[in-house]
């Protein structure tokens, strides 16, 4: 009898203990990484054989991950700069709605973020960057128990620049400004070599680890990024995609360099396509440096037995473009060379090597980490979990809102499954300053028409042939539009704005300090601000190119 009820006790507790709370399945790992400047075609996983040699692939780490997670073949980022749309890959928000478009602005403090949702969770946040725009300036860092630059040392970057100002000195060059100090630091990002660093954060992170906590890892890849100087990355790598190159063209300079197009509008084409096709063998080789460093990563979550509870997510903040309409870099349009991106999402359940040809978007990916996770959702987000999709559930099509500011100018736009819209704006000052954001108004042709054009992405799919405005699908589209860009307007009037004071961005990082104080330009925390506590808003030009 005795052993009996020992028996009935020991089930009982058996069946409480699996029923409570404690003995949940835990919450799994994430991984996020983000590739900067990385057009989507230029990856074997959606079809990029290299031009000179074919036979070499250029992202191995990346398609054989491909392989084993869902691939979505029409994802779409918010915008074709790097500041913006990492906002919106973190904050589940368009970049109207998360309002950092310029990189005066930094994010609302009332807004969240997919870092600061996982912490709260429970979940152990380290991130590792490589790019000036992600800095903690700019609200990146919330939520991050580690968020750390992977980009030259503020020492070091004083002694380079430092050898600049004497270079420029000896050549009879005025001093530079202290503005142009700082914005060395944006071009020291075009060369500087930072996936080791990024890699090395992460695996100190991994090895280092609470083991009884799950965590969220971010790491952002800027190598690809112009410009093409693979050779400071890995000695014969230049040659390696395209080996029997005779001319003398290389990837410096890229974006500034006279013999690649004018300098001055219309900007007209000046570099051979042989030339440029070496160029693009450049890009890809950078592109397989930083595929590299991500397959170490994968490698290592393989070796300690974490990647099965680990939800990966690979995404690119945008592309580049080559001339494809006209200019090169990004910062410039939405056309699909730049806001065309990969996304790849490893979870559970899911059918490993997958293609999923519904329209995705960069700010779906947070909502859908945090579902996946077990986390609640971020509430203000516009972005929604993508697991419909990966499910096979009904679930409605989706659009996406798109903005760009360069010079004077923003261009916005949208696109669905069919069309594609872009128009040009320009700032309303009165309006802006009415209600302490940007707000913008259509600009006019000659002829007093909006400036704007509509594409039939089915039978245009590289959007060069706007439809006319008699064409019946003209009308469609811009009604459809219409109604998507009224909709979240109505969303941004459920968001509550900080003080303007809150939500500019401080004049320079704690790095941009360090450096400046190095060069002997004294203390500047005492005007760190952009806008210090004044309520004026600063007003364009927007300067490109960025990041």
């Amino acid at each position: 009898m005795k052993n009996h009820l020992q028996l009935t006790l020991l089930l009982a507790l058996s069946i409480f203990t699996s029923c409570s709370p404690a003995a949940k399945k835990p919450h799994p790992n994430v991984l996020l990484i983000s590739l900067d400047s990385l057009c989507r075609d230029r990856l074997g996983a959606y079809g990029h054989r290299p031009q000179y040699a074919p036979d070499i692939p250029v992202s191995p780490n990346i398609d054989a991950f491909a392989a084993e997670s869902v691939l979505f073949e029409n994802a779409w980022s918010t915008t074709s700069w790097t500041l913006p749309a990492h906002m919106s890959l973190m904050t589940g928000l368009s970049d109207r709605n998360h309002q950092v478009e310029v990189d005066f602005f930094t994010l609302d403090p009332k807004r969240t973020t997919l870092a600061q949702n996982l912490q709260n969770a429970g979940y152990q946040t380290a991130g590792f960057f490589s790019g000036p725009y992600l800095d903690k300036k700019y609200g990146f860092a919330r939520g991050f128990d580690i968020w750390r630059s992977a980009m030259m040392s503020p020492s070091d970057l004083a002694t380079e620049i430092s050898s600049w100002v004497k270079r420029r000195t000896l050549a009879g060059q005025p001093a530079p400004t202290e503005d142009e100090i700082r914005g060395i630091r944006d071009r020291v990002s075009h060369w500087d070599v930072t996936s080791p660093k990024v890699n090395q954060g992460a695996l100190e992170f991994l090895h280092s680890r609470d083991e009884n906590k799950p965590f969220f890892l971010t790491l952002h890849y800027f190598d690809a990024h112009y410009d093409y100087l693979p050779e400071t990355l890995e000695k014969g790598l230049t040659r390696k995609f395209d080996p029997d190159y005779q001319g003398n063209f290389e990837g410096v300079n890229w974006y500034f360099n006279p013999d690649v197009r004018d300098q001055k509008p219309p900007y007209s084409r000046r570099i051979s396509e042989r030339d440029l096709g070496h160029v693009l063998s450049l890009y890809d080789a950078e592109i397989h440096w930083v595929d590299r460093h991500i397959g170490a990563i994968i490698q290592e979550l393989k070796k300690k037995g974490l990647w099965d509870n680990t939800l990966v997510c690979i995404v690119a903040d945008h592309g580049d473009e080559f001339f494809e309409h006209g200019m090169i870099g990004h910062r410039s349009t939405l056309f699909p060379e730049l806001t065309s991106i990969p996304l790849l999402l490893k979870v559970p359940g899911a059918k490993k090597g997958s293609r999923i040809p519904k329209l995705a978007r960069i700010y779906d990916i947070a909502p859908t980490l945090l579902d996946y996770a077990g986390v609640p959702p971020l509430k203000e987000a516009e972005g929604l979990s993508l697991r419909p999709f990966l499910e096979g559930a009904n679930s409605p099509s989706r659009s996406i809102l798109q903005r760009v500011p360069g010079g004077p100018d923003v261009r916005d736009g949208w696109r669905n499954d069919q069309f594609a819209i872009q128009r040009v704006l320009q700032i309303d000052p009165q309006q802006s300053r009415a209600n302490n954001e940007l707000r913008f108004q259509p600009r006019l042709t000659a002829q007093g028409q909006p400036m704007i054009w509509v594409f039939d992405r089915i039978s245009d799919p590289k959007e060069t042939r706007p439809l006319p405005q008699n064409d019946p699908r003209w009308a469609q589209a811009v009604s459809e539009f219409r109604s998507a860009f009224l909709k979240s307007e109505k969303h941004s009037r459920t968001l509550p704005l900080s003080p303007l004071s809150q939500r500019l961005t401080p004049k320079m990082s704690e790095e941009e300090e360090a450096m400046m104080e190095q060069l002997g330009y004294g203390d500047h925390s005492s005007d760190s601000s952009q806008g210090g506590q004044s309520s004026t808003l600063p007003l364009g030009p927007f300067p490109i190119p960025g990041n």
